[in-house]
């Protein structure tokens, strides 16, 4: 009788893709219900903070919700 299947355990890891510095980019959005407004995609926290602070003045809206985005892979860890 012969195996019908072989498993072995790999470890993974998980990161940016390889040859690319991992960027975060920034959104904020308005949490305030029936309100869809959110800032533009930025690397940096400036301007969708500043994005919030105008829309606040503008609409009263004082609930946000940060988001950070990270492009990330899973690769199998190579063996030693």
């Amino acid at each position: 009788m012969s195996p019908r299947s072989v498993m072995r355990f790999v470890e993974w890891t998980i990161g940016a893709p390889r040859g690319e510095l991992p960027q975060t980019v920034i959104v904020v959005r308005c949490l305030e219900p029936d309100c869809t407004a959110t800032s533009e995609p930025s690397t940096s926290h400036i301007d969708p903070d500043h994005w919030a602070l105008k829309h606040a003045g503008r609409t009263g809206h004082t609930a946000y919700e940060e988001v950070a985005r990270c492009r990330l892979v899973a690769t199998p860890k190579e063996a030693r």
